[in-house]
């Protein structure tokens, strides 16, 4: 597939072309596109509903102390329908996981939550 194309493809499904596809082009065309398919198999219709599976990103970037991927991950979950209550399920349940610092941790995660629906 041509890589222009395929990177048109990403920007009219999702918005944006995914950082680990951008940075497969340097490693190859085949590299890229198996990358590439990956994505798709991983982020395309399944079984688990999308924003489901953004939940499980955001609980991943958070437990990882990855703030610009949880912001990242929270703004696709609720891109897909996630209510702020069920946000914060999933910011509580890392509390319980790695424990009470992570509140420090998820404090800028909480006001960057707050800012995505005060705007509505």
């Amino acid at each position: 597939m041509d890589k222009n194309k395929m990177k048109q493809e990403f920007k009219e499904e999702i918005g944006f072309v995914p950082p680990g596809v951008m940075v497969s082009e340097t490693l190859g065309d085949d590299f890229q596109k198996t990358i590439s398919e990956y994505h798709h198999q991983i982020w395309g219709e399944g079984v688990i509903p999308l924003k489901y599976r953004y939940f499980i990103a955001l609980a991943t970037a958070i437990f990882d102390n990855n703030e610009a991927r949880a912001k990242l991950e929270m703004s696709k979950a609720i891109k897909f329908g996630a209510t702020r209550e069920e946000l914060i399920e999933v910011l509580k349940q890392q509390v319980w996981m790695k424990g009470a610092p992570t509140l420090v941790q998820i404090a800028p995660l909480v006001k960057y939550m707050e800012s995505k629906f005060n705007k509505e």
